[in-house]
């Protein structure tokens, strides 16, 4: 319980820090010949992680935070005896907050979704991990728009190897993702493949009595459809390959603040098709 305490203190933070910045901005109710599908598709950034982004020829600002919240129900073992006892199942608790505003008019909203989920852990061996995944939820937005369902699965895979002080990380994940419209019963959806490395090492620098690392990760992802992430606006709502590249800190031990437990933390930068450029925070490698 305490462990899940912790989850839910750090999603309310992160989560009212948000609301507050749209909120001092003001969120102004969707304006007359707005057309619906020129919005952002904020379901998919549920799996797309937090950040903030442009889109040099639309016109449009958007924020996302997502609050990628988690309880472990039992750890992954991967010395256990038998093959069931070695697995690890975590609840996934991802809430998302967005906002997006159209620089050329005084348009901009907000919206909220939730999406639930359950991990399976799989040890394959010392070094190889798997981690299917499932989830389902819904969101909102305020320019009028009805509830939208959203879901998906997946499976991750992460290849952790020590090198002397290095520790390597290969990553890679499957993504299959669609949202409903709950009145219109309208779907979208896509399916994405990334693929990641991830390097690490130890720095002679402690914060709070605990030894402080430093790490850089690269991540390709490739949408096998074009994904249509800030509407159906012609040239410049497709989107085929995003790149991530990341700066990540680290401490051997879960540093508390505001009795928030955290070991990793860090910044990336964002590029893709039709000049979309964003700025994002992370809580480390994503897989």
């Amino acid at each position: 319980m305490k462990r899940l305490k912790t989850h839910i203190d750090k999603s309310l933070i992160c989560l009212f820090v948000l609301v507050g910045v749209i909120i001092s901005g003001g969120i102004r109710p969707a304006l007359g010949g707005e057309d619906p599908e020129d919005l952002f598709n904020y379901s998919f950034a549920v799996w797309l992680g937090s950040g903030f982004y442009k889109i040099s020829d639309a016109d449009k600002r958007l924020a996302v935070l997502r609050v990628p919240a988690s309880y472990t129900l039992r750890p992954m073992q991967r010395e256990a005896s038998t093959p069931m006892d070695r697995l690890g199942f975590r609840l996934l608790l991802p809430a998302v907050i967005a906002y997006e505003e159209q620089t050329d008019t005084e348009f901009s909203f907000g919206a909220l979704a939730f999406v639930p989920g359950l991990e399976i852990e799989i040890p394959v061996n010392k070094y190889w991990s798997l981690k299917p995944f499932g989830q389902i939820g819904a969101g909102k937005d305020t320019a009028g728009g009805t509830f939208q369902y959203i879901y998906g699965g997946g499976v991750k895979s992460l290849v952790s190897v020590p090198w002397r002080k290095f520790v390597f990380g290969i990553g890679n994940s499957w993504v299959v993702a669609e949202d409903q419209d709950a009145s219109s019963h309208d779907t979208t959806g896509f399916s994405l493949f990334n693929a990641g490395l991830d390097i690490r090492h130890p720095v002679n620098f402690t914060i709070f009595d605990r030894r402080l690392d430093i790490g850089g990760y690269f991540v390709v992802n490739y949408f096998k459809n074009h994904v249509d992430i800030f509407g159906a606006d012609g040239n410049t709502s497709k989107l085929k390959t995003l790149y991530e590249v990341g700066l990540t800190f680290g401490v051997s031990e879960a540093v508390s603040i505001w009795k928030v437990d955290l070991d990793r933390v860090g910044i990336d930068y964002r590029w893709g098709d039709e000049g979309l450029r964003g700025i994002g925070f992370n809580l480390g490698f994503p897989f």
